[in-house]
């Protein structure tokens, strides 16, 4: 299989996003990979508010099916829930999930956040996923964030971001 050639196409954070977070999305010109989204936060600040550390959360953009009222991202298996889907688990309620949570606390209806999920558009599938990481936690979507603490490395990781406007 080939590797990816991942290519930058939003940017859906701040405009300054080094010094106030960023949220990139990124196509395989491949063809072969889904596209990926990358939330840059900033995790901490020295006395003068200037950003000293970030947290990088990279994760894959996977398009979703809805069939039956079934929300899942398992094309083999579209009768499987994803796991930030609505259902409830009788045998672990505590771990009940549901998407209406997440659209109620992002402001828009579920079939809306349904609607992004299955979106041909990865910036429309980003803007879900997103809601999903403010949601239940970045660390859902990415278990291993990158840690920065020089300003010059993450500089140079976004140089391309931040140069340009799409």
């Amino acid at each position: 299989m080939s590797q990816p050639n991942w290519k930058y196409i939003a940017n859906l954070g701040d405009a300054n996003p080094i010094d106030h977070g960023g949220f990139f999305v990124y196509i395989d010109e491949t063809g072969v990979y889904d596209p990926e989204a990358e939330l840059l936060e900033i995790t901490r600040q020295n006395d003068g508010g200037e950003p000293i550390e970030w947290n990088v959360y990279r994760f894959s953009l996977e398009k979703c099916t809805l069939q039956n009222g079934i929300l899942s991202d398992n094309k083999f298996h579209p009768e499987h829930p994803a796991w930030f889907a609505e259902c409830k688990r009788a045998e672990r309620p505590q771990d009940t999930t549901y998407l209406s949570n997440v659209a109620e606390c992002m402001g828009m209806d579920l079939e809306t956040l349904q609607t992004l999920f299955c979106s041909d558009n990865p910036i429309e599938r980003a803007e879900a996923y997103r809601c999903v990481g403010e949601y239940h936690g970045f660390d859902n979507l990415d278990s291993y964030p990158l840690t920065f603490t020089d300003r010059t490395e993450v500089e140079q990781r976004y140089a391309e971001e931040t140069s340009k406007t799409l």
